[in-house]
């Protein structure tokens, strides 16, 4: 079972599953295994016309005035197929400000829901701002080399942050190519702080990263269970040996257990509640 239970929501999985196929997302993060840059996917703007970066983005600022419910079916998508790009620390950040709301909301939901905005997330780093101003090392921060805008975790708060003057960001060699880390650092970076944001950035950058993981471990468990069926020893199939089915049910359990707290975290996000526990 995949985090989309009702038809609506399957039929919105099918539709993203189908487009990421189509336009080769797979494909486009094994390329970036050996690219010397990471950039935005050719199917980015293809991908804002679909309006998915704005489903849980109010009407008013751009989006589709759904909920993270419906963003968390697509999130889940991406992971299966492993797709390169910002898109998930993009919802991320419209997700934060969606939920804070104000003045920063209104500025930058539009751009973000449109993709015409880049934004990125930084969860562990040391960050202070005093009088305006942001300084400290914001830490990793996912696909980082491509954000316009950065909503950093700052004591509480969050510190919003456009990239520019003061403003380091470095994209060393990464493990995982298909999706890059940046280091950013800040010294007097220009920032507006969201008072008490924090709980927010890490409630919500929990759920959609963990949509996202759900999608890897369910495309990972039904490859191994196809390829169980195919791969030949002593004769037969090794999907007959005792040991590699229970190690595939146990595959299977694990997924299950994670889809259904991701959904019921999404839910109750949606609905006013945590997501996650503080």
């Amino acid at each position: 079972m995949s985090i989309a239970i009702t038809d609506d929501h399957r039929a919105l999985a099918e539709t993203a599953a189908d487009f990421l196929t189509r336009r080769g997302a797979r494909a486009g993060a094994r390329a970036l295994l050996e690219a010397a840059e990471e950039g935005l996917p050719s199917w980015w703007g293809e991908l804002a016309g679909l309006g998915w970066l704005g489903l849980h983005v109010p009407e008013a600022q751009g989006g589709s005035g759904y909920s993270l419910e419906e963003l968390v079916v697509v999130v889940e998508q991406f992971g299966r197929a492993v797709a390169p790009g910002p898109f998930v620390p993009t919802v991320i950040a419209s997700a934060v400000l969606g939920a804070v709301g104000g003045e920063q909301a209104d500025a930058l939901l539009p751009g973000l829901a449109d993709g015409s905005v880049i934004a990125s997330v930084a969860l562990g780093g040391d960050v202070t701002v005093r009088d305006g101003a942001a300084s400290g090392n914001a830490g990793n921060v996912l696909a980082g080399g491509l954000a316009q805008v950065l909503l950093v975790a700052a004591g509480e708060d969050v510190a919003v942050v456009r990239v520019g003057e003061g403003v380091t960001v470095e994209v060393p060699a990464n493990m995982d190519p298909t999706r890059r880390t940046a280091r950013v650092s800040l010294d007097g970076a220009p920032a507006v702080v969201l008072a008490g944001a924090r709980r927010h950035l890490t409630d919500l950058s929990r759920v959609i990263l963990s949509a996202e993981a759900v999608g890897m471990a369910r495309e990972c468990t039904e490859m191994a269970a196809e390829y169980a069926k195919e791969r030949i020893q002593f004769g037969r199939p090794i999907a007959m040996f005792q040991a590699v089915k229970h190690h595939c049910a146990d595959m299977v359990v694990a997924a299950e257990l994670a889809t259904s707290a991701v959904w019921d975290a999404a839910r109750a996000a949606s609905t006013g509640g945590r997501p996650a526990p503080g």
